[in-house]
């Protein structure tokens, strides 16, 4: 009988310390996603206020509003709009259209000898360029805890304790295969049509 109770003891010794650990292993992994998440976000952010700054400086150069600065200032504003309301997935979206639009932007404003001269377009160019590269990182070291995360989550014992501690799995934060490629493609500029309702705009004609 003794030799049975001492049994129990040990096997409910070797399972509350299986369940603590685990749950320290979950609770730990989980903290590593949301701070890679806020790291995402500390970029992001600086992404978006680099925005004002391109399109203030590209306007001041060529004197008028182009059709071109409103597309990236709308989707400044959808990435902003999407970051604030946390699905993952629709961020990667806008985020995605925000890169195409910022690419452009700079290409397009190239062909200008009066913003180039100012040396402000080199300099935007060289800071979106590393924050985007500062993306990339965070996201790599975001997804990695996510997929610790994740396996922890979906293993044994993890899979049954971790609804008893209310932990879920988390999402990667990655572009599709059409964003990836919509972003990193060469940027199709049309320049002649871009510039007649850039002077449409300046004459007053918004139609």
């Amino acid at each position: 009988m003794a030799e049975v109770m001492v049994l129990v003891v040990v096997l409910a010794v070797a399972a509350a310390t299986l369940f603590v650990l685990t749950y320290n292993g979950l609770t730990a992994a989980q903290t590593r996603v949301v701070q890679g998440w806020s790291g995402i976000e500390v970029q992001l952010k600086r992404r978006h206020d680099l925005v004002p700054s391109l399109v203030t400086a590209v306007r001041s150069a060529m004197g008028h509003e182009d059709a071109m600065l409103a597309i990236v200032t709308e989707s400044r504003e959808r990435a902003m709009g999407a970051l604030a309301d946390g699905d993952t997935g629709e961020i990667a979206r806008q985020e995605a259209e925000l890169t195409g639009a910022l690419h452009k932007l700079i290409a397009y404003s190239e062909s200008f000898p009066e913003i180039k001269a100012t040396g402000n377009i080199e300099t935007f160019q060289r800071q979106v360029e590393e924050t985007e590269d500062q993306i990339a990182a965070a996201r790599r070291l975001y997804n990695g805890n996510v997929q610790d995360l994740n396996r922890r989550i979906l293993g044994i014992p993890g899979n049954l304790i971790a609804p008893m501690a209310g932990i879920g799995t988390a999402r990667s934060f990655e572009l599709d295969p059409a964003e990836a490629r919509a972003v990193y493609a060469v940027p199709d500029v049309d320049l002649e049509g871009a510039r007649g309702a850039a002077a449409r705009i300046s004459h007053g004609d918004r139609s």
